[in-house]
């Protein structure tokens, strides 16, 4: 939580500032309009989070299967992931699984298939939440008029969409592990199975 939060605070003094340098002589602002500006895209953009989130919930399942070739996560990302530090920074990232009521940040029945299916559908659909949130994060230059998209919404609209990619990143570079943890349950069940008939 400490990273995203120096993270907003950062961007928040980078597009402030910038406003300050290039927008106040050109669209005659004050810096309260421009913090105000700011601060109100920022609290936009998650509600629209938010709301986009709950949405994607809303979807059936079965759009979701962890087993479908269109989620499958490609040995090159593991590698690209790691080259941008994903080790040092995931654990800085907030998981939000308390608000779906299945925590994403340890596995608490590796043994339990039923649970880990569970866990892979949960990836999944955090994936796609984060990643139309991504996009969605840009209705907020309706807010203000769309001459000022750039001073206020764009800006907050890449940052929102840079701290979306993260938990991206890691999901997707957790899901190989968690499906191998999946694959071996299922061919230890087949096993037990046979030896009880």
């Amino acid at each position: 939580m400490i990273l995203y939060s120096m993270m907003i605070l950062l961007a928040w003094v980078l597009i402030i500032s910038l406003n300050a340098i290039i927008n106040i002589p050109i669209y005659n602002f004050d810096l309260l309009y421009i913090i105000f500006g700011v601060v109100v895209s920022t609290i936009a953009v998650i509600a629209i989070d938010g709301a986009t989130a709950g949405l994607v919930r809303l979807l059936p399942n079965k759009w979701f299967n962890p087993m479908a070739k269109r989620y499958r996560v490609y040995k090159w990302e593991k590698r690209f992931y790691e080259a941008i530090g994903i080790k040092i920074w995931k654990e800085s990232v907030p998981e939000l699984g308390h608000l779906t009521k299945f925590r994403k940040n340890k596995i608490a029945d590796p043994a339990n298939n039923d649970y880990v299916y569970r866990f892979l559908l949960e990836i999944v659909y955090g994936r796609v939440g984060h990643a139309v949130s991504c996009v969605t994060g840009f209705l907020i230059i309706f807010i203000f008029p769309l001459e000022y998209a750039l001073c206020f919404g764009v800006p907050v609209a890449v940052v929102n969409a840079i701290m979306n990619y993260m938990p991206i990143a890691i999901l997707r570079y957790n899901f190989p592990k968690l499906m191998a943890l999946y694959r071996m349950n299922e061919r230890k069940n087949r096993k037990i199975d046979k030896t009880k008939k």
